[in-house]
């Protein structure tokens, strides 16, 4: 990060023994900080709002509350909170809702550590993580889209500046804010300028649903 500080991160999962190797793998990397954990929904909330965490790692399926609820609840309270969502084979159907109710990313358990701290780094950077074969779902999705949306999504697409467009067409291929701002030469905030008003002339909340549009509308293959 361009503080130099630690990224602060909150691990959410019911179950003790998947939350203490998270912690482990995590904490192995000296730009990570974990700084509090929760074994539910609730708890979540509690203490992201008391803690500010950078990322935070939730759990689907706790007790008390869910992690879509706790995700919804949290990013209702802070808008920039980065939640990525930790999922298991089998749980693919809940990405719709986690996507609409803002999450950052997705990531599967099984997924090996160096994958995981990458997923943090990049969604704590501003892109979009996915576990490959939830991303293969996602991209199969979009290849099916109907002609409906497609076109709603050429109609938002054409709303853009060229910058913009092009910016959106890098969010669609997976770059975070300081990659994209490697390739079009300019810095991170004017890239992050640009991508608050892409969001809002795309009237989504986040970098997955921009994406999501990318491929609806043909800016990515």
């Amino acid at each position: 990060m361009s503080s130099g500080l630690p990224i602060g991160l909150l691990l959410v999962d019911d179950d003790p023994l998947i939350r203490a190797g998270l912690g482990t793998i995590l904490a192995s990397d000296p730009g990570l900080k974990i700084l509090g954990e929760a074994e539910n929904g609730l708890r979540a909330v509690e203490l992201a709002s008391r803690l500010q965490p950078e990322v935070i790692m939730m759990d689907i399926r706790m007790p008390q509350l869910d992690g879509l609820g706790a995700t919804e609840r949290i990013l209702a309270e802070s808008p920039t909170a980065k939640v990525l969502i930790l999922t298991t084979f089998g749980e693919e159907e809940y990405i719709d809702r986690a996507m609409s109710g803002g999450a950052a990313g997705f990531m599967l358990k099984s997924s090996d550590p160096e994958e995981l701290i990458r997923g943090v780094y990049s969604v704590a950077d501003g892109a979009a993580a996915l576990s490959p074969r939830i991303a293969k779902r996602l991209v199969d999705k979009f290849r099916s889209v109907d002609h409906d949306r497609r076109a709603r999504a050429i109609g938002l697409i054409e709303q853009l500046t060229p910058r913009e467009h092009d910016v959106l067409a890098l969010v669609g291929a997976g770059n975070s804010n300081s990659e994209i701002a490697d390739v079009l030469v300019l810095t991170p905030a004017t890239v992050k300028g640009h991508m608050t008003s892409i969001l809002i002339k795309l009237k989504v909340r986040n970098r997955v649903e921009a994406a999501l549009i990318a491929y609806q509308g043909g800016l990515v293959d």
